[in-house]
């Protein structure tokens, strides 16, 4: 099962938000993401949060129609995508998809990228996509391998102080036993130079970014 999680970030296109929707999803809004969920005419299984970016009427709505409201007090340590994270991974998905997740509050995009590393830790594929592209993580002997067509963008940088043992092949800029270390981003705009490139790390954790229409 795949739960997909709606945030209240920046989505410009919502027949791109439309096309991510597969049926059988389990879909979980943040707060205002319930917002987005109206646009497309869904019913989310649950709506997490404080409910600061999301009316009553909106909430009554969706519980009539069977959405669990599953609302926190504004005065709490957690996120509310954390705490929506939380309830994806309750449910025991095989994959986690975060949309909306990006966006011009730069402390909350990070954060939502620190996330996939609570989902990395319960054994869960999580991602964030976005119209432009999707950001991973790469374990430790845990090859990743991307698929595409010669020329396609991704970067790799370091999530933990440093990354070790970095192998990519079949990319315009090979790697082989290489070391990552934050504040040296080289990983940055390589590309396939096929239509195969294999990624694996000894140690640490990288950020994995495939990047569309970007040069």
């Amino acid at each position: 099962m795949r739960c997909l999680i709606i945030t209240g970030g920046t989505v410009r296109d919502l027949r791109w938000l439309a096309g991510m929707l597969q049926k059988d999803d389990r879909v979980v809004c943040v707060d205002g993401g319930a917002r987005y969920a109206a646009a497309l005419g869904i019913v989310p299984d649950v709506i997490v949060g404080d409910m600061d970016s999301v009316t009553p009427e909106q909430l009554k709505y969706y519980a009539g129609r069977g959405a669990m409201i599953k609302e926190y007090s504004a005065d709490k340590d957690d996120t509310d995508t954390a705490l929506a994270l939380a309830e994806a991974l309750s449910g025991s998905p095989e994959e986690i998809v975060v949309l909306g997740a990006l966006g011009s509050r730069w402390d909350h995009s990070l954060a939502n990228v620190h996330l996939l590393r609570v989902a990395l830790d319960r054994g869960v594929k999580a991602r964030i996509i976005d119209e432009y592209g999707e950001i991973s993580l790469v374990a430790p002997h845990t090859p990743v391998v991307l698929e595409g067509k010669p020329g396609d963008l991704f970067s790799l940088l370091p999530l933990t102080e440093e990354v070790t043992g970095v192998n990519v092949r079949g990319a315009g800029w090979p790697l082989e036993n290489a070391v990552f270390k934050i504040g040296n981003p080289y990983g940055i705009s390589n590309n396939l130079a096929s239509d195969r490139v294999e990624i694996s790390i000894a140690t640490g954790i990288v950020l994995l970014f495939r990047l569309r229409g970007a040069e």
